[in-house]
């Protein structure tokens, strides 16, 4: 892997990701072909409107369900409650954004996560040790991950379906590690470090947003994040310029279900306890805002500003509608077309940019 924070180069094509045309140095135009035309006004409100028009979506919905509803909406209470029942959820999406990034798919996100809960649960109940729950949580992430990298990397299953496969095998071991029983008397280390109040907002909410900064800076910053988007957008380009490819995927993969181990221990402590049946409920919700957060911010790219952009949109929106009066399966009915309206709006930029 090459040492400085350059784009790696194809030769023939320049750095990987630019326009055919150029010289490999830059925009420079190559010589005897016409260079950039100067970007008008039009094209740049119209890149404006596509880069932010998810914020400003997200703030035309703030405003106006805060004057249709203002004693019930337009409380701090219900912004603060909003934040923080989106906590999980953008932890989740989040981890799935590593994977999405290297053009893979990785369902199993959800159940990875219901599935450590369930052994920090069981074996921190009774005021139990917590760091041997931890390691088993954490191992079994790493193990998790590491079976769906290779499935997908190495033999070439389909990465839908190996990690659908994966999905429903964890929610049967989440029901078995359970005894298809709601564990109460989890440990008070775990409730503290997820429930305690820092100023004002529980720490689970901090941890949500400390990883938005670290995969922001991540994605944006360092070689690591332009080599998964590389290798997401031309995997034979990026092997070309000395990417490795299989190594890059296989570890999207592990960091992914690292995470989701991580957060199963955080969705213990943020219940009290397990069901083993909630894994369902966190499925669908952190793809919604992956995917639509990648038509945002960076357009075209799963990025971490846009997912949590995505993502408090959506919360805002159900929030209102259920205080207006909509029945409980709205969330359900919004989420899927959400995400039906993410993934077109996300093939179309896709094939806009290419």
């Amino acid at each position: 892997m090459r040492p400085d924070t350059d784009p790696p180069t194809v030769p023939g094509l320049g750095t990987t990701g630019n326009a055919l045309g150029s010289d490999g140095r830059g925009d420079r135009p190559v010589a005897g072909r016409p260079g950039p035309k100067a970007t008008s006004k039009v094209d740049r409100g119209r890149d404006l409107a596509s880069r932010f028009g998810l914020l400003i979506s997200l703030a035309v919905a703030v405003i106006g369900f805060s004057v249709a509803l203002p004693d019930t909406f337009a409380t701090q209470a219900n912004f603060a409650a909003i934040v923080n029942s989106q906590a999980l959820v953008l932890l989740l999406a989040l981890a799935a954004t590593i994977v999405l990034r290297t053009g893979d798919f990785d369902l199993s996100v959800a159940a990875t996560m219901t599935f450590t809960a369930a052994i920090a649960a069981v074996l921190t109940r009774d005021g139990d040790s917590l760091l041997l729950p931890v390691v088993i949580a954490l191992a079994a992430g790493l193990l998790i991950g590491l079976i769906n990298g290779i499935l997908v990397v190495r033999v070439g299953v389909n990465s839908f379906v190996a990690t659908l496969g994966m999905m429903t095998a964890l929610g049967a071991l989440a029901y078995a590690v359970t005894g298809s029983q709601v564990v109460f008397g989890i440990h008070g280390s775990i409730l503290s470090i997820v429930r305690d109040d820092f100023l004002g907002l529980p720490l689970l909410t901090w941890y949500s947003w400390a990883l938005v900064i670290v995969v922001w800076y991540v994605y944006e910053r360092t070689p690591l994040g332009r080599y998964l988007l590389f290798v997401g957008g031309s995997p034979e380009s990026a092997r070309l310029a000395g990417l490795p490819v299989d190594r890059l995927r296989i570890g999207a993969f592990v960091a992914t279900a690292t995470l989701s181990s991580i957060f199963g221990i955080l969705l213990a402590g943020y219940l009290a306890g397990l069901d083993p049946s909630v894994g369902p409920s966190y499925l669908l919700p952190p793809f919604v805002g992956a995917f639509l957060g990648a038509t945002t911010i960076a357009v075209g790219r799963f990025n971490a500003i846009g997912t949590v952009v995505a993502l408090y949109l959506l919360a805002v929106v159900i929030t209102g509608l259920q205080l207006l009066g909509a029945a409980s399966w709205v969330t359900d009915l919004f989420n899927g077309i959400a995400l039906m309206i993410a993934v077109t709006l996300a093939r179309l930029v896709s094939r806009k940019a290419a």
